[in-house]
């Protein structure tokens, strides 16, 4: 994990809008996405990956770090599923994850782990050469629900008909 602040760090930052800002953008580059708890955007500093930025203190980012270090190290068949998870700050509000593509319909896997819990298109994604999941903060793994299931995939932006997607 990351390094604590002191107090002279947020102190900085509370006096000076304009150098907050500035920092934000130093490491923030184009937005990549946005959900109802986290804003994702692209890593300047190193446009393979992303940086998530937790503005509804759910720990969706703890949620995704744990998930990621523990099937990284005890269910290495599953990792390939999973976007890796880069570093996480100290608090869990800032996370760097590997950035992905958009991924196509019907390249999507017929099974996934049972512990995902959330079959949204748009949660997955291309990296190199193999489809992931970079949203995985909603999951039942630490419920011991391991095993391979098959999802039935939803959007919220293709409308399905007769087999063919339509955007």
């Amino acid at each position: 994990m990351g390094a604590s602040v002191s107090t002279d760090f947020m102190n900085m930052f509370a006096n000076d809008w304009f150098l907050l800002s500035d920092f934000a953008d130093f490491f923030c580059g184009d937005i990549v996405g946005e959900g109802t708890e986290r804003s994702v955007y692209e890593f300047r500093l190193d446009p393979s990956m992303v940086i998530k930025i937790d503005r509804s203190r759910q720990f969706s980012n703890v949620s995704e770090w744990d998930v990621w270090t523990n099937v990284s190290h005890h269910y290495p068949d599953y990792a390939k599923y999973l976007a890796p998870c880069v570093h996480i700050s100290s608090c869990g509000r800032v996370m760097l994850q590997m950035k992905t593509t958009p991924v196509e319909r019907d390249k999507l896997p017929e099974s996934i782990p049972a512990f995902f819990t959330d079959y949204k298109i748009q949660n997955w994604g291309m990296l190199e050469d193999r489809v992931v999941c970079h949203d995985y903060a909603n999951h039942t793994f630490f419920s011991n629900k391991v095993g391979m299931m098959s999802p039935e995939w939803w959007s919220d932006t293709y409308q399905v008909v007769k087999d063919e997607v339509r955007t």
